[in-house]
């Protein structure tokens, strides 16, 4: 933009110099570019997108990852049953429950150690017995979290808002990104506990 100072070559100069000598031409911007170039809100929202896709195949990882875990630690598929979720119907919940039920389908290895005679657990850990609860809790937020970008990514976050067939220029706040951060937060925390849950279960 040819404001402030630069350092070019080891040594310390005007913007404009600086600009001049590197044969850089100087930037005028035009309408709205400033805005763009102060605020971040698109770029949250672009990265929140990037994320969100992440975060949704690791919780799809993690729910394969615990499957396998119950089988090595021998563990009960009981903890899945319908009944269980039908009475705390939390929907990420219910979909974890359903998930684990259809991995262990036809698993050879938790019917081969449901004698309690020679099976002497009482339950197993919370690790493999809250499952539903956790992942689903990580599911109900990063959907919480999908909707929120769905909104974001489909709206309009410039100043002034101009509004041609209402005759209207508004000067508002749509460019400000606390949404997009609290839903970030959210998301964040959410994969906290979940990588929790699958330290657990590796400890």
């Amino acid at each position: 933009l040819g404001e402030g100072e630069a350092d070019l070559g080891g040594r310390r100069m005007p913007g404009p110099q600086a600009l001049a000598e590197a044969g850089i031409e100087q930037l005028v911007l035009e309408a709205k570019e400033g805005l763009a170039l102060v605020n971040g809100t698109q770029l949250m929202a672009a990265l929140g997108v990037l994320a969100l896709a992440r975060a949704e195949l690791v919780l799809k990882a993690a729910d394969i990852a615990a499957a396998v875990s119950v089988e090595a630690l021998r563990g009960a598929n009981a903890p899945y049953l319908p009944l269980t979720h039908a009475v705390r119907p939390h929907r990420g919940q219910g979909a974890t429950a359903r998930n684990m039920t259809n991995l262990l389908s036809g698993s050879e290895i938790i019917p081969s150690h449901r004698d309690v005679r020679t099976d002497h657990k009482v339950q197993d850990a919370y690790s493999l017995r809250c499952v539903p609860q956790v992942h689903g809790a990580a599911k109900d937020a990063i959907g919480f979290v999908r909707n929120l970008l769905a909104v974001e990514i489909n709206a309009a976050t410039d100043n002034p808002l101009v509004f041609p067939d209402e005759g209207q220029v508004i000067s508002g706040g749509n460019f400000h990104g606390q949404p997009l951060a609290q839903a970030m937060d959210f998301m964040s925390i959410a994969l906290t506990y979940l990588s929790g849950m699958s330290e657990r279960r590796v400890e």
